[in-house]
């Protein structure tokens, strides 16, 4: 039962800062990136046209003059403006508008689409997915692991990582809906690979789709449900005939996930006339010189210096070979690829956020090897270190995560000297 404590302990910690102190005018919600994930709702349900530059831009000026394309759109064909960001995160959020729509009209709200009903609701969508997402992972942990040990690891996941800012703070962005897709990914991975049932092979297209209609990259996730339980160079010469086996099934998991991205180009075919559009202009990736180095230790947006906590779990590998050993391989073909294609994107630090904002999808699985990392260390007089050591990065993490909604750590070009200059303050 202390599982559940933690969670609703965290539940109640999100529920708080998600509230804290906002004014809820203007577009203090969908600005940037959550408006742009967000826009395809009003545009096709308010304003009637996916492709409407006017109604969509001259709201977002009026709203806040002098910031064009906040909304993150681009002109795809003279007139036709669309929103760069997928549909997915739009997808999810789409019964939650339905419903701040209704309650907009019922109570007198303006319904535009932007109105205070309509950014509660969205907030409140995300905390709800990654809420979920997290009580999944504490399922999950239950399976391997005793009740205590699953405690520990859902405080260090839920509240020692940026997970806890984007399920709060910035809950209208993609995050906390990719972490609730990856959660129930790896879940139904799990399943499939335990019972070979079509149910738990169905899930794995639906979600892995979901993910992907939200960013692209999560296409990578693909290497969770192929390379779970190869534990040895037999298991990996097997695997191509356990497939084979099974081959109905994972076609059927292609065709659900195939179809939920055929929503993508559906919209693209039926706003721009075109099947395929690379909607992110001049925004590319570039392989060749990715920003590793600062992408995981710099002052700017540093993975492991602002969530140190991924340390632990990356330490935890060496005790996951005994507990939980189905998911190594995963995990150390995944997170290298994860990393770099994550890192060589030309906008390396993905504008403002706290903390490596895009690897929050990895928190599912990295909590497998922290809590094999917990457990091994209660078998061994180690256990307080480890426990000292995940209190420490829960506490670091809420306290940063407070300064970064509060403006005291800045969101974007963060430096040494400003940071340790501003680490113990309580106003900018």
């Amino acid at each position: 039962m202390r599982s559940i404590y933690v969670w609703l302990f965290t539940a109640a910690l999100a529920v708080l800062a998600l509230f804290q102190d906002r004014p809820w005018k203007g577009l203090e919600v969908f600005d940037w990136d959550a408006g742009g994930y967000y826009v395809y709702l009003p545009s096709a349900f308010i304003y009637g046209d996916l492709a409407r530059a006017d109604s969509l831009q001259r709201l977002a000026e009026a709203q806040v003059p002098g910031q064009r394309r906040m909304l993150g759109l681009r002109e795809a064909t003279p007139g036709k403006f669309i929103s760069k960001y997928p549909l997915g995160v739009a997808l999810g959020e789409l019964p939650w508008f339905l419903g701040a729509h209704a309650y907009a009209k019922l109570h007198g709200d303006p319904a535009n689409g932007f109105s205070r009903p309509y950014q509660q609701i969205i907030m409140v969508a995300g905390l709800v997915y990654g809420l979920f997402g997290l009580w999944l992972v504490r399922k999950l942990l239950l399976r391997y692991f005793d009740d205590g040990t699953t405690a520990w690891t859902i405080a260090g996941v839920g509240l020692g990582t940026n997970f806890f800012a984007y399920v709060s703070y910035e809950a209208a962005i993609s995050h906390a809906a990719l972490f609730m897709w990856q959660a129930a990914l790896l879940y139904c991975t799990v399943r499939w690979h335990e019972t070979f049932r079509t149910k738990w092979a169905a899930g794995i297209g639906l979600f892995l789709g979901l993910a992907v209609l939200c960013r692209p990259t999560e296409a990578l996730y693909v290497v969770v449900p192929l390379a779970w339980g190869i534990t040895s160079w037999a298991a990996m010469r097997q695997r191509v005939p356990l497939l084979l086996n099974h081959a109905g099934q994972l076609l059927l998991a292609a065709a659900i996930g195939g179809a939920v991205l055929s929503l993508q180009l559906l919209f693209w075919r039926t706003t721009t006339g075109q099947w395929v559009l690379y909607s992110y202009g001049d925004e590319r990736f570039d392989f060749l010189r990715p920003h590793l180095i600062d992408g995981l230790f710099s002052f700017r947006k540093g993975w492991l210096l602002y969530t140190p906590l991924v340390g632990l779990m990356l330490l935890g590998l060496l005790a996951a070979r005994r507990y939980v050993p189905a998911a190594v391989t995963p995990i150390l073909v995944l997170l290298p690829l994860v990393v770099y294609v994550t890192f060589s994107w030309g906008q390396w630090a993905y504008g403002g956020g706290f903390s490596a904002r895009p690897l929050v999808s990895l928190y599912p699985l990295l909590a497998l090897p922290l809590a094999a990392l917990l457990l091994r260390a209660r078998q061994r007089p180690g256990l307080p270190l480890v426990q000292v050591a995940v209190a420490f990065c829960i506490c670091l993490n809420l306290w940063q995560t407070w300064q970064y909604a509060a403006g005291i750590l800045l969101y974007d070009n963060n430096t040494a000297e400003l940071y340790w200059r501003n680490f113990f303050h309580t106003s900018l």
